[in-house]
């Protein structure tokens, strides 16, 4: 069976995304009435060997996380070294996601936040270069294109 094309091509963005990066794994999640995707779930990722699996999972209130609720006030990339310091997290995204460094970026439509890309590191604490800081921003304006672009059709 053949993929969705715009599913292959939010699978080619997470997978080139987790390949710039070095993460443990990448994630797009969107509303995209369209395809019927929502926020709340994971609709693709892309994994490293021995990441665990979070596609197709369904996060309810991941909107007001901590992450969201920053990129929504900040409008710019949640980058977070180590997980474990004192301003950690939800419990979840470390027990359920297996994460110890992440950087979490907003989708954005105007004034509204439709989409998350994020990008996991699951070995231990790491730093994000600037260069990957950009490559997670540009994985969101690709998301974001598309996404206007299935709207408009």
């Amino acid at each position: 069976m053949t993929e969705d094309p715009t599913i292959a091509a939010f699978r080619d963005i997470v997978d080139r995304l987790r390949a710039g990066t070095g993460a443990s794994r990448t994630t797009i999640r969107v509303d995209c009435a369209p395809l019927g995707m929502e926020m709340e779930t994971v609709a693709v990722e892309s994994l490293d060997h021995g990441a665990r699996a979070l596609e197709g999972q369904r996060t309810p209130n991941v909107r007001d996380g901590a992450a969201p609720r920053w990129l929504r006030e900040n409008r710019r990339i949640f980058v977070m070294d180590d997980c474990l310091n004192p301003w950690a997290p939800e419990d979840y995204v470390i027990e359920l996601y297996g994460i110890r460094s992440e950087m979490v970026a907003g989708i954005f439509q105007g004034d509204d936040m439709i989409g998350i890309v994020s990008a996991h590191y699951t070995k231990g604490p790491r730093g994000w270069s600037d260069e990957e800081v950009a490559m997670i921003e540009q994985a969101c304006e690709d998301v974001r294109v598309i996404v206007e672009e299935l709207e408009r059709a």
